[in-house]
């Protein structure tokens, strides 16, 4: 991506140096999970019509219910940005499909679940969403699932399916996840997932994470994720991302003098949104590339 691309999105990873430790900045989060207040319709003009025909009219125009906003139906693979109506995972969210490597995304459909009727979408919709995702989820430094059911009146339309969401819990996971990304592709702290791959490429001024596959040459293996403290501020964290990972990790992923276990930050301004996840990697302990991934045992695969 072009220089200046990069700084008109505000989505270049710069390298921080701070007592030795590599922190990469990731996207802010804009204040995207905030409770806004519900507008009179969904497109911001007046309501009108009322009784079971208006009623009707919003179940076929609005699939997952004129709170909601969206007109069609959501498709595995879509990236949306979400406004909380209240409390965040505990309402419904107004959602707005947007591109997912421009859009900033709060997350993205990683499944539909098709049923025959609307008392199965129901009652039954959204825990098995949550066993769909839980492994992508689970990869994720701080993400959650949504599980955004239609509506009785937008059964249909919505295709019958249940669309499970995974979203970020404080930020936006700010591009696509798990196997909707390709490998020349970058990836952020917010979108990195265990057993991702990645090369650090030095740019001179910053420098970014490059997805690749673990039999290829790379830097990196992500091998989980740690919450600071809580009351650690963020320059403290910068100066102990590596030790808040070693700890965990470095015993079963780094056992020898070869290795080292790195940690990576998101940016100040995710911090104070919440995202207080370090992202932990294993790579060579002089930062040179490697290919093969490394199992817990600290052994190539």
């Amino acid at each position: 991506m072009p220089f200046v691309a990069i700084l008109a999105l505000v989505v270049a990873v710069v390298l921080v140096v701070a007592g030795g430790v590599w922190a990469a900045t990731s996207l802010s989060s804009g204040g995207k999970h905030t409770a806004a207040t519900k507008k009179a319709s969904p497109d911001g003009s007046p309501s009108s019509g009322t009784g079971a025909s208006a009623s009707a009219s919003a179940g076929a125009d609005y699939p997952y219910g004129p709170d909601v906003g969206l007109k069609k139906a959501l498709r595995t693979g879509d990236c949306v940005r979400a406004v909380w109506t209240g409390t965040a995972f505990s309402s419904r969210p107004e959602l707005r499909v947007v591109d997912c490597a421009h859009g900033v995304p709060d997350g993205q459909v990683m499944a539909v679940d098709a049923t025959r009727d609307f008392a199965d979408a129901r009652d039954h919709g959204g825990e098995r969403c949550s066993g769909d995702v839980k492994g992508v989820v689970g990869a994720l430094a701080d993400a959650g699932v949504y599980a955004l059911t239609p509506t009785e009146a937008g059964f249909r339309a919505a295709g019958r399916g249940t669309a499970c969401l995974v979203l970020g819990r404080h930020v936006p996971i700010g591009g696509a996840i798990g196997r909707f990304r390709s490998t020349g592709s970058n990836v952020w702290t917010t979108e990195m997932s265990v057993g991702d791959c990645w090369l650090y490429v030095d740019h001179t001024t910053y420098f970014t994470a490059t997805l690749t596959d673990c039999a290829d040459q790379h830097t990196d293996q992500v091998i989980g994720s740690v919450t600071a403290p809580k009351a650690m501020a963020f320059e403290d964290a910068l100066r102990r991302a590596n030790t808040l990972c070693a700890n965990r990790f470095e015993s079963t992923w780094a056992p020898g003098s070869d290795r080292s276990v790195f940690g990576y930050l998101s940016d100040e301004n995710n911090w104070k949104a919440g995202f207080d996840s370090v992202v932990c990697t294993v790579g060579e302990a002089d930062r040179s590339r490697t290919t093969g991934a490394i199992s817990s045992s600290g052994a190539t695969a």
